[in-house]
């Protein structure tokens, strides 16, 4: 039996990173680990139930959203506190969660891999993660609710099942999860994603044929 701390780093209490921790810790827990779900955002003005927390735990499991490319900002203050104070630090095993609105899993990799650096450099053990893309659809509905939810389901509790087992889990293991896109579906995201941002600039009174500033040479 492990002490599993799970944290939820999504401003969000009760939306979709929530529900992948839950659903973890619900498939942890019939293992007979014990299994502590914790917040941030709460505990922002003051952390030191959450590095108690850190330091009783054998694993982590953090899960939150993608804010342009990986973790919210504060989870980077949270690590970077955690750095500050190694005496609970101890060796953890840390898996990482992250989901986001794109449907392609590299445009939020770069957050299990800040999970990866952080644990070389304070002494953890990284152990893997689980990237899915459509989160923002769910808005903390079921994973159900996906056009791919079987394939996450599955892929989610061979995830869980490496968490179980202290094993590191590869990035297959989400890759296999992914939604598959036609190429003509992505070039109509694009262009309808690309207008929306032209619009909106102008409607903020900015020129977007206007050379950018940082490409004019003084």
């Amino acid at each position: 039996m492990k002490n599993i701390l799970f944290l939820n780093v999504s401003p969000r209490q009760k939306g979709t990173s929530f529900v992948l921790l839950q659903m973890c810790m619900e498939s942890l827990s019939k293992k007979g680990h014990k299994c502590n779900l914790m917040h941030l955002y709460p505990h922002l003005n003051d952390l030191r139930s959450l590095r108690e927390a850190v330091g009783c735990a054998d694993t982590l499991v953090i899960s939150g959203p993608c804010y342009i490319n990986t973790y919210p900002a504060d989870t980077i203050a949270l690590l970077e506190d955690l750095a500050g104070h190694r005496e609970v630090l101890r060796g953890q095993n840390m898996y990482g969660i992250i989901q986001g609105g794109m449907p392609y899993p590299h445009t939020h990799e770069n957050g299990l891999s800040m999970l990866e650096i952080f644990c070389k450099k304070c002494g953890l053990t990284y152990k893997g993660g689980f990237v899915m893309g459509l989160g923002a659809i769910l808005n903390g509905q079921p994973i159900t609710n996906l056009p791919n939810s079987k394939k996450i389901i599955k892929q989610l509790q061979i995830f869980f099942e490496h968490i179980d087992k202290d094993e590191e889990s590869p990035i297959q293991v989400y890759q296999e999860a992914r939604f598959k896109v036609p190429s003509l579906v992505y070039r109509v995201m694009a262009g309808t994603m690309n207008r929306k941002i032209d619009k909106d600039l102008k409607n903020h009174g900015i020129d977007i044929k206007r050379k950018s500033p940082y490409l004019i040479s003084e």
